[in-house]
């Protein structure tokens, strides 16, 4: 293929890369930085991977920097595959060649950073701005790697949204998916300087490229369509007008970007609520204010009924509250993203003293009873953010805001007191039968609530706050009447108080 060129910027890289152009062929930018660390692997960088890559025909190399300049063939589509393949190559180098040397080789996320550009010819532009501006887009993005897939995040080398879509929104989507987060797919970003040309030769030469990302140090700050950037372009001045503008004078600076933790019930929500402009716009998802990919619409809704299809195979029956596995998985989903909380463990007392005397069809009218208000109590203090799930038989857990939850119990224990008792058909209970068959005196069947409450801090796993809710649950079940005991889930001890629930004597 001829020698390498050297050097950034002098007039012989220029004219290498008019040659190139001129010749049909297009030109890509690949930026790499290393750690100190892997300095020595310069003979690797420089030698063995660009003597196996045919493509490169131009390098220099700054401190910890370095810049490969890539030929497209003539007529090449740009393609994510290609790309991804040159990145992950240069890994599987770096990572043989420090094996080979007895070292590590670098954790995911850590010590190498790969960016990726292509270098456009442009009409009224110099090629020393156009190669310049590829250089600084696909450095830029190397920064905004981290949260991408390894090799598949930079400017126009990201596996696209498209590209998930089209093995299967199935294999995006399982059930007891909790966080969007999960739905994460690889998107292409661009950098918001970058001229609008380029983001229509992405589109162009990938046609399952729905959108593009625009960052600004590796945070998302904008949004460009396939259907949207085409429509603008397509009018009678839309290519003067805007070919030669950077993306962010065009770009939607008002997408929906999202955390990775957000539950994806809320973010369905989110979308669902935008305009009809926006509402098929992809969804942008960052981790710690980075980029990490996109989801579509398709692949919320799908994750959406996904969710709900499982959550009514394991739901409940009877009251139609998710059983055993959601509650498992609704806790694991809250100790994981840190989410502090309060359990409240509803369980009726002297329930089946009640089943004995007026019968299941009536019990089962007042476990409907109870789920409802337990819906309508603390669905009022947290919204969208509160659970309530049913063990089985009259046994309940709600998971809510700790801060009013003190007060969610009292209210529930009140109106639970006072509408029991038209359960009773009228009649004055004044005593009741406990499982031995003993006779206690008390008006009645009783609510006990346990509450354990988590600060999102302490070392906890949804086995231990079961044991420590039985525990609980065991202390206000000895009381008489309706009660609820709190307890505080800490590294070294469970405070527990008692607050006193209205009941008839």
């Amino acid at each position: 293929m001829g020698e390498i060129g050297l050097g950034l910027l002098h007039q012989g890289m220029i004219q290498s890369i008019r040659k190139q152009w001129a010749a049909g062929c297009g030109v890509a930018v690949l930026y790499l930085q290393g750690s100190p660390g892997y300095g020595d692997l310069d003979a690797i960088i420089m030698g063995n991977w660009q003597g196996e890559e045919r493509r490169v025909f131009w390098r220099q190399r700054l401190e910890h920097e370095y810049y490969f300049l890539l030929r497209l063939r003539p007529g090449e589509q740009w393609s994510s595959h290609a790309a991804g393949r040159w990145t992950s190559l240069l890994r599987k180098r770096i990572a043989e060649a420090a094996m080979q040397k007895g070292s590590e080789a670098p954790a995911e996320g850590t010590g190498i950073g790969i960016g990726l550009c292509l270098a456009l010819p442009a009409q009224d532009v110099m090629a020393e701005t156009s190669v310049y501006r590829a250089m600084l887009a696909a450095k830029e993005l190397s920064a905004s790697e981290s949260g991408h897939e390894k090799g598949r995040g930079d400017v126009h080398a990201g596996a696209s949204l498209g590209a998930a879509a089209r093995k299967g929104a199935a294999s995006l989507v399982r059930p007891g998916v909790q966080t969007i987060g999960t739905l994460a797919a690889p998107i292409t970003a661009i950098a918001s300087y970058a001229h609008v040309s380029e983001a229509s030769y992405v589109f162009d030469t990938d046609a399952h490229v729905p959108g593009i990302v625009v960052v600004r140090d590796g945070e998302p700050v904008g949004l460009l369509m396939r259907e949207k950037l085409h429509q603008m372009l397509a009018g009678q001045y839309g290519l003067p007008l805007y070919w030669n503008r950077s993306v962010e004078r065009i770009m939607d600076n008002q997408p929906l970007i999202v955390d990775e933790s957000m539950p994806v019930e809320r973010v369905s929500q989110l979308a669902m609520e935008r305009s009809d402009f926006r509402l098929y716009d992809v969804v942008i998802i960052t981790k710690n204010g980075q980029l990490k990919g996109a989801a579509s619409v398709r692949a919320i809704l799908e994750c959406m009924t996904a969710l709900r299809t499982e959550e009514a195979r394991s739901a409940n029956p009877l009251t139609g509250l998710p059983g055993n596995s959601g509650i498992q998985s609704e806790l694991a989903s809250r100790i994981s993203g840190k989410r502090a909380f309060a359990m409240v463990y509803a369980d009726m007392d002297f329930f089946k003293w009640f089943n004995d005397c007026f019968g299941f069809g009536l019990g089962d009218e007042l476990i409907r009873y109870l789920a409802d208000l337990m819906r309508g109590v603390f669905g009022k203090i947290g919204g969208s953010e509160t659970f309530i799930g049913h063990i089985g038989g009259d046994d309940f857990i709600a998971l809510s805001n700790p801060a009013q939850t003190e007060v969610a119990c009292r209210e529930l224990i009140g109106l639970f007191d006072q509408g029991v008792r038209q359960f009773y058909g009228g009649e004055e209970v004044t005593a009741v039968t406990d499982r031995s068959g003993h006779l206690i005196e008390q008006a009645g069947v009783s609510l006990s609530l346990s509450v354990l409450v988590w600060d999102g801090q302490a070392p906890v796993s949804p086995a231990m706050i079961s044991q420590q809710a039985a525990r609980l649950k065991k202390r206000a079940k000895s009381m008489r009447g309706s009660i609820c005991m709190i307890g505080h889930l800490t590294e070294q001890q469970h405070r527990e108080d008692t607050i006193d629930g209205e009941h008839t004597e």
